[in-house]
């Protein structure tokens, strides 16, 4: 997974965080998203509005829906 773009590697922990709660919602800060990742926020910010951009994910405050 460490040698895996970062985008991938954010879809791919999404996913999976989802997967062990049951449930497309995830309750999750940017900055707690980075420290998981190794990333600093603002990449992670920035990612996450391009897939939501690309309509994979939907935005909420501490929330991210996966689509």
């Amino acid at each position: 997974i460490a040698f895996k773009k970062m985008d991938e590697r954010l879809l791919h922990f999404l996913q999976k965080r989802a997967a062990m709660q049951s449930s497309n919602t995830i309750t999750i800060t940017h900055e707690q998203l980075a420290n998981e990742l190794g990333t600093a926020r603002v990449v992670i910010s920035r990612l996450l509005k391009q897939t939501e951009d690309e309509r994979l994910v939907k935005l909420g405050r501490n929330k991210i829906f996966l689509v």
